[in-house]
């Protein structure tokens, strides 16, 4: 019996030790996407702080998170320059008061490090502002991806449906 118990205990203690650790090299089979999430990376944290420049109307200061030498940011199918960016995004503030991207739900914002070496950051929220000229409280569902390299973005794209700005800027010309 003293044997038997013996045994239970051993074989307790060795089914309580934790597994080993597996170290594998990445899939890329399908071009490697897998990768590891991070809510609290510098890349998210800067990508909340571009976030807040945005909503508080000081986009332009976001400037220095963007790469000078790359081209490749999108509005929808709209491709702009840096500049672009940065003037069509604070010009929002000209026809929408109270911008925010977390009056409704907090925003889901989340940095992938995927295993073919690309640094991503996805957020999605649903968008709300009060029209200047229609007085129309508004609201849309957006979801923005930056591509990292070096701490710069890289590439942006922003893909939302645009008829609650476009109703806004139309009265706005209207008046």
């Amino acid at each position: 019996m003293k044997k038997l118990l013996l045994s239970l205990f051993v074989l307790s203690l060795v089914g309580c030790q934790p597994p080993k650790e597996q170290k594998s090299e990445p899939n890329m089979e399908f071009g490697g996407w897998s990768g590891i999430s991070d809510d609290h990376s510098k890349e998210s944290l800067m990508a909340r702080e571009f976030n807040e420049f945005y909503t508080s109307n000081t986009f332009q200061k976001g400037a220095y998170m963007i790469s000078d030498e790359a081209d490749e940011f999108f509005f929808n199918n709209d491709k702009v320059s840096k500049q672009g960016w940065l003037d069509g995004a604070s010009a929002h503030h000209n026809y929408f008061d109270n911008i925010s991207n977390n009056k409704v739900q907090p925003y889901n914002l989340t940095t992938l490090r995927y295993d073919n070496g690309q640094v991503w950051t996805l957020c999605w929220f649903i968008w709300t502002g009060s029209g200047k000229y229609t007085g129309t409280e508004a609201q849309t569902l957006v979801h923005y991806a930056f591509r990292w390299e070096e701490d710069k973005i890289v590439a942006a794209y922003h893909f939302f449906d645009p008829t609650v700005i476009n109703n806004e800027i139309a009265a706005a010309t209207e008046k």
